[in-house]
């Protein structure tokens, strides 16, 4: 591979790469998801999955499934809305207010506008959870979960669009778990998951701005024409986890669990659709286009290159403490660290040959969850719960595609006992999210155009979730 077709596609993969960690609010900080079902949520993950009878202790702590004390299933859906504005201004490399223009649409080959300024995305997200026990000292547990998971999508031509367009990925895991009763007041756990990630990018990809900062065509007009660049990405990669379980009292649980990183290698393709500006020639016989001069050597192939980048699932240590006051009221409490600060860089490579490392720095965070059960009659619990969870992004990288800030959760939710079906129960959550206002004051790659922008970004949440658990 020639140095130019290189330079090229490494300028391509500084906006793939930066769009595929773009993170929405209904995560926690950075890209991971939490993984509980309704009662979870309900009480804000305060005391993690140490609850009586709680079979997210399937992936969350496999030891605390030797205190299960009979077969129980789960099924969750959740649905997440999030709602993102930005309010800012925009500027090209030569320090002009940038305009929103059009980019060409993949599917229908049509001009999209937009005057840009609000993002955010609607999702579901399934996860099932099951545990068995085997003997009085063993227990099995299965899990479906999504640890990875992210939506973030701007208005169509925002102005900010040479940063961010549209981005989504995706990851289902299925674990399997066991746990070991050592006595009647500890407890160990062990288990692994498979994961199969995907991805999806789009992104404006501002070639007459990196034209006009290249050596031939120096000074050249920012902003100029339509592209727009589409990549897919998948892998499938396998982890372990871990967990202890002690019960120094009768109304008293602790659990500290061990998530390991889970090296994450994704692969595929991306093209680029540009309009007649990005093809024109400079001369009648057919000679170099402008892409061809901002980006030497590059060549508009409808199946574009190969390109694989890493993005792994970091390690992440949790402590959860469950007090039961008596026997209407139990509260927990839970403190997260995610090893953020091993996630430095994107790297993106081709054909094995390393084109561009870009540096993100992230720093390990904290989030720390109360909340508890009381139930209210013997059909109905009530719950509640509040969390406080730090951000990984620091403000010298945050863009567009990490709107991310510190954030709080506030969450209520409900378990209601179907006494016309013995051992089914329904439960609910809502959790509503605040983040902090993220500033952004970043400025682009010289190959992706150079644009700076000054602004911030307001983000809110809100998540419903709905459980069925049956006990037989």
């Amino acid at each position: 591979m020639n140095n130019k077709k290189r330079s090229i596609q490494a300028a391509v993969g500084l906006a793939v790469l930066g769009s595929l960690i773009s993170a929405g609010p209904v995560q926690a900080g950075g890209f991971s998801t939490p993984t509980y079902g309704a009662p979870g949520w309900g009480r804000a993950f305060g005391g993690g999955s140490l609850f009586k009878n709680d079979p997210s202790a399937a992936y969350n702590n496999p030891a605390a499934m030797a205190f299960i004390d009979q077969n129980v299933a789960q099924m969750t859906v959740d649905y997440a809305r999030i709602k993102m504005k930005f309010k800012g201004d925009v500027y090209d490399y030569q320090g002009n207010p940038a305009t929103t223009a059009p980019y060409p649409d993949f599917d229908n080959k049509t001009l999209l506008t937009g005057d840009g300024g609000e993002g955010g995305f609607t999702a579901w997200l399934p996860t099932g959870f099951l545990v068995m026990p085997i003997n009085d000292r063993f227990a099995f547990g299965l899990s479906q979960v999504v640890p990875m998971g992210m939506r973030s999508t701007w208005d169509e031509g925002w102005k900010g669009q040479d940063f961010a367009v549209d981005t989504k990925i995706e990851t289902v895991g299925l674990t399997g778990s066991l746990s070991f009763k050592v006595n009647d007041q500890f407890s160990l756990g062990l288990g692994a998951i498979v994961q199969h990630s995907k991805g999806f990018v789009s992104q404006n990809l501002n070639l007459s701005g990196a034209a006009g900062m290249s050596p031939f065509l120096g000074g050249a007009p920012s902003g100029i024409g339509s592209n727009l660049m589409r990549v897919k990405v998948d892998n499938t990669s396998v982890g372990w986890f871990t967990g202890v379980t002690w019960k120094p009292t009768e109304q008293d649980t602790l659990g500290v669990n061990y998530h390991a990183k889970i090296k994450n290698k994704m692969e595929g393709k991306y093209n680029i659709r540009t309009d007649e500006l990005g093809r024109l020639y400079t001369d009648a016989s057919g000679g170099i286009s402008v892409i061809e001069l901002a980006y030497p050597g590059l060549k508009l192939h409808p199946e574009g290159a190969n390109a694989s980048t890493q993005l792994d699932v970091p390690a992440t240590v949790g402590l959860d403490w469950v007090h039961e006051f008596n026997d209407r009221f139990t509260l927990g409490a839970s403190a997260l660290w995610t090893q953020w600060s091993s996630f430095k860089d994107l790297t993106l490579k081709s054909d094995g040959n390393v084109l561009v490392s870009i540096p993100y720095k992230y720093k390990d965070a904290m989030m720390y969850s109360l909340g508890g059960d009381y139930k209210f009659t013997d059909q109905l619990t009530l719950r509640a719960g509040v969390a406080y969870d730090e951000t990984p992004t620091r403000g010298s990288t945050r863009d567009p595609r990490i709107p991310d800030n510190d954030r709080w959760f506030t969450s209520l939710g409900f378990g209601y006992d179907i006494k016309a079906i013995p051992g089914l129960t329904i439960d609910g959550a809502y959790s509503r999210q605040f983040v902090k206002e993220a500033k952004l004051r970043t400025v682009n790659q010289d190959r992706l155009g150079g644009s700076r922008i000054d602004g911030k970004v307001e983000s809110s949440g809100e998540v419903v979730s709905l459980s069925a658990t049956y006990h037989f």
